[in-house]
């Protein structure tokens, strides 16, 4: 994994593999608050679950599944986690209809896949990452990482500071 530090607000990194991608996530997540919301972009098989996996074992949740065909699933614990996949919904319209503001409210942080087919959310605090292949590689990803508001810009800063260690890649690759 290698982080490259664009701003105090933006941030990329390049993983290896999904053990990689899983990784950052149990990075992010170990920095999470409530109120936090997360959205990733990205096409099919690209790493989104991966990641949202990591981030739900930094807050104690084992086994995090993509809620593909129930568009929500809720974890339940000391800092709550919403993990929402909006892949299946025809219009941006109807994310709204979901009440995800509404669980930032209530304490949760929260994670939507296919964040693209979402007008835009209103949130104070959210970090929006895209994942992309690395073109000629199977496995490769760059993660782009662009923080809004100001304790999410604090965890961002925090992330690309616990890159000690991250250069040893967890994959063998």
């Amino acid at each position: 994994m290698k982080f490259h530090i664009h701003s105090d607000k933006t941030l990329s990194v390049a993983t290896n593999c999904p053990e990689e991608t899983y990784e950052l996530g149990r990075r992010l997540g170990a920095l999470a608050f409530p109120g936090l919301l997360v959205l990733l972009n990205g096409t099919l098989g690209v790493g989104k679950t991966k990641f949202t996996q990591g981030f739900g074992a930094a807050l104690g949740y084992s086994r995090v599944k993509s809620p593909s065909f129930i568009i929500m699933s809720e974890y339940d614990g000391p800092l709550p986690m919403l993990h929402a996949d909006l892949y299946r919904l025809e219009r941006s319209s109807e994310a709204d209809t979901l009440g995800i503001e509404e669980y930032l409210e209530d304490g949760f942080t929260a994670l939507v896949e296919w964040a693209e087919r979402w007008r835009e959310p209103e949130a104070e605090e959210m970090i929006i990452i895209d994942i992309q292949k690395m073109p000629g590689f199977d496995e490769k990803r760059e993660i782009i990482l662009k923080a809004e508001g100001k304790k999410s810009k604090a965890a961002l800063r925090l992330l690309s500071e616990s890159k000690a260690g991250a250069e040893m890649g967890e994959c063998g690759c």
